[in-house]
């Protein structure tokens, strides 16, 4: 997989390469069926000095389609964690598709009325 990461002014920390290579390692291991070379991650990681807004943006091109995450918040460290859940939710869902997952669920039979049960009827003599 090919990664490729901006940062335009955020401070580049440890900390934040430590998270970024462990949602990598997730999503290789979601990533395996695809071919490495044709798999590219783009990331921008962006604040805004003035308002101390910063944005997250990741693009996940595979060779079937792409997948795109965008989170924006005050905590750069939450809302990259935030856009990773999201890429790997999305590629979870792109991945059913591909599988045609929804045309092997079973088909639900009609609906039926639940059936009453028959009360007994009460036999008097006079």
């Amino acid at each position: 997989m090919h990664v490729h990461f901006t940062y335009l002014h955020v401070p580049r920390t440890p900390q934040l390469d430590q998270l970024i290579e462990r949602h990598i390692q997730k999503l290789e291991k979601l990533l395996a069926h695809f071919s490495p070379d044709l798999v590219h991650l783009r990331g921008a990681l962006e604040s805004n000095g003035t308002h101390t807004n910063t944005v997250c943006s990741l693009n996940l091109a595979l060779p079937t389609g792409q997948i795109h995450a965008r989170q924006e918040g005050k905590n750069l460290m939450s809302d990259l964690q935030a856009c990773f859940s999201h890429l790997d939710l999305q590629l979870k869902k792109h991945k059913e598709g591909l599988r045609r997952e929804e045309d092997w669920k079973r088909q639900r039979g009609p609906s039926r009325a639940p059936v009453e049960a028959k009360k007994p009827a009460i036999s008097r003599k006079k």
